[in-house]
């Protein structure tokens, strides 16, 4: 009972939590012991909420995932877990992501965990069967959990940061959309707001948000190679529009409905992250 809880809460896409960590290693301060423990306070806060919602989720949509030919196994859909348990630990969960900033202090954080939650409701009560905005919506949980990593820890965020975040998360997330829509049919499948879209469309808003993406974060890192590290700075950019670009591939293949499966199962993705996060910590210790 306690492994099918486990999968409920789909660890897989905790992954999507180390983006709180994103701002302090930008800046160089993740290595300082303050900004460390705050930042995983803020990962473990958004863990911890991200599970509660997950299983709300599930238990919503119970009914539409079981006429899904991967969702119908999981673990509240086939009956695994029972919807009186997973409400149970949905609370216990909320309480404890909700807990945590408080019992550190950290305000800022509860702030954007706060709002994070509110989204989350009016993402599951009306804004998913809404074309477009449920893609907005789903890239502005990953534009707050970089936020959180940032306020967290007490580090100014830059705006061009934000921009490419929140273009890098559409293209994911549209990418996700449209690989839904080329296996699902135009019908829409077990997703309502899928009737809202067509292929072109789709294919238009991930192709565009990633070169959007590609743009901002070289200017991003030229803001942040004002220190005379300029040239590392820029080089990292080489890794970033690398991994972009061979998420793209599986995005054109139509093997991106589940992006956390294709980051996880794509050795050259992996490397070229730790590439580029080994160019940052080289930038801060030279």
């Amino acid at each position: 009972m306690r492994m099918h809880l486990v999968q409920a809460t789909r660890p897989k896409q905790w992954i999507k939590n180390l983006l709180v960590f994103a701002v302090p290693l930008a800046s160089g301060d993740l290595a300082t012991g303050s900004v460390a423990l705050k930042s995983f306070t803020a990962f473990v806060s958004f863990a911890a909420i991200s599970a509660a919602t997950y299983l709300i989720n599930d238990i919503r949509d119970v009914a539409q995932d079981r006429l899904h030919p991967k969702k119908k196994n999981r673990p509240i859909a086939s009956g695994q877990l029972s919807i009186r348990r997973a409400m149970l630990s949905s609370f216990v969960f909320g309480t404890a992501g909700i807990s945590f900033p408080i019992f550190f202090g950290l305000w800022n954080l509860l702030a954007v965990l706060s709002a994070y939650i509110i989204m989350q409701a009016a993402y599951q009560l009306i804004l998913k069967n809404i074309a477009l905005i449920d893609l907005v919506v789903v890239s502005s949980g990953f534009v707050l959990r970089a936020i959180a990593g940032g306020l967290a820890a007490g580090i100014l965020i830059s705006p061009w940061f934000i921009t490419v975040t929140a273009a890098s998360a559409m293209f994911i997330v549209s990418g996700k959309r449209f690989c839904e829509f080329c296996n699902q049919g135009e019908h829409g499948g077990t997703r309502y707001s899928l009737l809202g879209y067509t292929e072109s469309y789709l294919r238009m808003l991930w192709t565009s948000s990633m070169w959007l993406a590609l743009v901002f974060y070289v200017l991003w890192s030229v803001e942040i190679g004002g220190d005379g590290k300029n040239w590392l700075a820029l080089l990292t950019a080489l890794p970033f529009t690398l991994v972009l670009l061979r998420y793209a591939h599986h995005v054109d293949s139509g093997d991106a409905e589940s992006p956390e499966d294709v980051v996880l199962g794509d050795v050259a993705i992996q490397v070229l992250v730790l590439f580029w996060a080994l160019l940052f910590v080289v930038r801060v210790f030279s």
